[in-house]
């Protein structure tokens, strides 16, 4: 009786494990919302004048998040009404017998906080990303000011890079200098804008409008943002740090294939991250998943073994594990790169 119950517990353990170890779609619901404020700095130099106007328009591919830290999602409740008293506290807007009331429309097109930003040297590093354009309304027509498309990230030491508050406080004080710059600059008379053709081109990207998800292996991700899979006939197998495709060549045999950047099987789409397939979520005009980016392996000396003789001339036994990291991720629908 006590083999059997032994036995029973291993078994719930394992499969417990197991769980944890392959997780299921992602979902928000697996982490725990915290909304984000930022306070706007009003300087002595930048006094917003009481008869201009600023308007912020979200053209953000979601809406949902701002980003992900540990087992939390970051938001900001009310995030076109925040930036604009931020924006409002540090732009100079004058007004003349001319043009009247001055509007500044910022439309903002990117947003993403996250801690796991790779560099060239495969370090995993905090940051933001951010991406804004910005007018001058004159009646119903637009004036084109300039354009704020930059990545910071945090540095190390500084010890700030987590920190989405101050990184995005940093991106709408470096718009406010630029729209303060191009407000001061001469510019042509008459010189308008479609604000539309600015807008990101969500309508136009096969994937996020095609209901049917065709089967078949993402050799690129061209492939997948247009739907356009190839090798239909794949099959894949499974395991705890590495899953491998095969598809059946002309001779019928079952051949290992590499380097793919996903696959669909019909139904469900997933992306290759480190050396295993995650299952990618839309939400709104973009995709998440909850991946691993790359395995950890740790080498260290068995303890039977680990005498001082054997120690000094490294002889004794080594023990080598394996670890994946998981993290959760956000897809950047027009590069395919993911955060």
């Amino acid at each position: 009786m006590r083999i059997l119950f032994c036995l029973l517990t291993s078994f719930f353990f394992l499969n417990s494990y197991s769980q944890i170890k392959n997780p299921e779609a992602f979902n928000f619901s697996k982490y725990y919302k915290k909304n984000v404020h930022v306070a706007p700095r009003r300087k002595n130099n930048f006094i917003q004048s009481k008869r201009g106007n600023i308007v912020v328009l979200d053209w953000r591919a979601d809406t949902t998040a701002i980003g992900f830290k540990e087992r939390d999602y970051f938001t900001i409740p009310d995030i076109r009404e925040e930036f604009k008293k931020y924006l409002g506290a540090l732009i100079h807007l004058e007004n003349d017998s001319n043009s009247g009331c001055r509007e500044i429309v910022a439309c903002l097109k990117k947003l993403w906080f996250t801690q796991n930003m790779w560099q060239a040297d495969n370090r995993s590093d905090g940051g933001i990303i951010w991406e804004a354009d910005f007018f001058e309304k004159e009646n119903d027509k637009f004036i084109y000011l300039c354009q704020l498309d930059t990545t910071i990230i945090g540095n190390h030491s500084e010890r700030f890079q987590l920190n989405a508050p101050r990184l995005i406080s940093l991106c709408l004080q470096s718009s406010a200098e630029k729209i303060n710059s191009s407000l001061h600059q001469l510019r042509e008379p008459g010189k308008f804008v479609d604000i539309d053709n600015f807008k990101n081109k969500f309508s136009e990207i096969p994937i996020l409008l095609d209901h049917h998800k065709k089967k078949g292996l993402y050799m690129n991700y061209e492939d997948f943002l247009n739907n356009t899979p190839s090798a239909a006939n794949f099959e894949i197998d499974k395991d705890k740090y590495t899953d491998a495709l095969f598809v059946t060549n002309a001779g019928g045999q079952s051949q290992l294939i590499r380097n793919v950047w996903g696959y669909c099987d019909g139904e469900n789409m997933y992306i290759k991250s480190g050396e295993k397939y995650f299952q990618l979520c839309r939400v709104n005009n973009t995709f998440y998943f909850y991946g691993a980016r790359d395995i950890k392996k740790y080498v260290y000396s068995d303890p039977g073994t680990a005498r001082l003789l054997n120690v000094t001339t490294n002889t004794n036994r080594k023990i080598t594990k394996y670890y994946l990291s998981y993290h959760p991720y956000r897809m950047d629908i027009f590069t395919g790169n993911f955060y």
